[in-house]
């Protein structure tokens, strides 16, 4: 076991990021946006941005700076370099469209400001994208996989709007 890494993070479904940029699979242009949730060692919050390099968005930042602020954070931290996105649902709120995933978790986005930051995104040199963590046995009423299509639709414009030469 790594000594920087938590037992907890050790086992953490995110922990691949970390283990990328360790064997210098990423560049130091990423981000996460949309965070929130406990951490159970103190140091976990720091190791993220100091020893893997993300930057980091937390969900409550909405509430301070906005979609504009977030999106305006998103495109000076990726710049002019290539970018994968991987969206979350689970970075939504359980009301706002997040509520069939695998870890649910209250506080996230509303669905319309995720959109939103996705769409005014445009101009990034988006090359791929994913979308994760869709448990469609666990949605009634499809609400999370109907999001999930609209953010797909916002992912392709990205691309299309912007193709990488």
């Amino acid at each position: 076991m790594n000594s920087n890494v938590s037992d907890y993070a050790s086992l953490n479904h995110g922990t691949f990021l970390y283990w990328a940029h360790r064997k210098g699979y990423l560049t130091d242009t990423n981000i996460h946006a949309g965070l929130r949730g406990w951490y159970e060692e103190p140091d976990d919050p720091k190791r993220d941005t100091t020893q893997s390099k993300f930057d980091k968005i937390m969900a409550r930042d909405i509430d301070k700076i906005g979609v504009e602020g977030i999106i305006k954070k998103i495109k000076e931290r990726v710049g002019d370099s290539y970018v994968y996105i991987t969206f979350d649902i689970d970075v939504l709120d359980p009301a706002g469209g997040g509520l069939a995933t695998g870890t649910v978790e209250p506080g996230g986005w509303t669905s319309r400001e995720a959109l939103e930051i996705l769409d005014g995104l445009e101009g990034i040199k988006l090359v791929g994208a994913d979308i994760c963590e869709v448990a469609p046995p666990y949605d009634i009423g499809e609400v999370t996989t109907q999001t999930a299509g609209e953010i797909v639709r916002s992912l392709i414009a990205l691309m299309v709007l912007r193709p990488v030469k």
